[in-house]
């Protein structure tokens, strides 16, 4: 991760955290709400204990992992045109009324997305604040649409851990019904061979008589 991605990261937290304790102070706010300090939250992005990848979150699918629960958090409108397969749907709105925090208490994994990433990440923090434990689909649906429904087969030269993970996604695609793997990237400019440029013939001095 860069340092500048986690300072930005870091720093929306903080905020976060206020809008967090505002809500438990709320109404709305039918749960306890749990201590969890910046230093803590900052620890768990550290650790990757935030997010998983659409690779992690379509074997967990695949292999029906149980207590899984996938949320999407965008509009009914999007919800309803395309959905990650077994996602509920509890927008933003709604996301912490008290027939959605129940069904995120417990054990469940609970995994956020949104098309981007933004709201699933602001999600994560108010949820941790109210003691239910998520993690965000990196990229949102935007790439899971990109890396699991349409994957991009790899170059020619690249290590065998991307051709593995081309492979896996190539499979996703299939089980997901995706709309087929795009072509790899082909760059038909073959690199101009130098010219060699040959020194020009030097005249021979005419050797002086004797």
């Amino acid at each position: 991760m860069k340092w500048h991605t986690l300072l930005d990261r870091r720093f929306g937290v903080a905020l976060l955290i206020i809008l967090g304790g505002l809500l438990a102070l709320s109404p709305a706010g039918l749960r306890t709400a749990t201590a969890v300090s910046p230093q803590q939250l900052a620890e768990a992005i550290i650790n990757e204990q935030d997010h998983l990848t659409a690779e992690e979150l379509a074997a967990w699918l695949i292999d029906k992992k149980p207590d899984l629960l996938v949320v999407d958090m965008r509009s009914a409108e999007e919800y309803a045109q395309y959905h990650i397969p077994g996602a509920v749907h509890i927008p933003f709105n709604r996301l912490f009324e008290a027939e959605a925090l129940e069904m995120m208490a417990g054990d469940k994994t609970v995994v956020l997305y949104s098309n981007g990433g933004t709201h699933a990440a602001q999600a994560w923090v108010l949820l941790k604040q109210q003691g239910i434990d998520s993690r965000v689909l990196l990229g949102g649906l935007n790439y899971w649409t990109a890396a699991i429904l349409n994957p991009t087969a790899p170059g020619e030269a690249v290590a065998d851990a991307e051709i593995l993970k081309y492979e896996f996604r190539k499979g996703a695609a299939g089980y997901f019904g995706g709309s087929g793997v795009a072509p790899a990237p082909h760059d038909s400019t073959a690199p101009a061979k130098p010219k060699v440029s040959l020194p020009p013939a030097q005249k021979k001095k005419a050797r002086a008589g004797c």
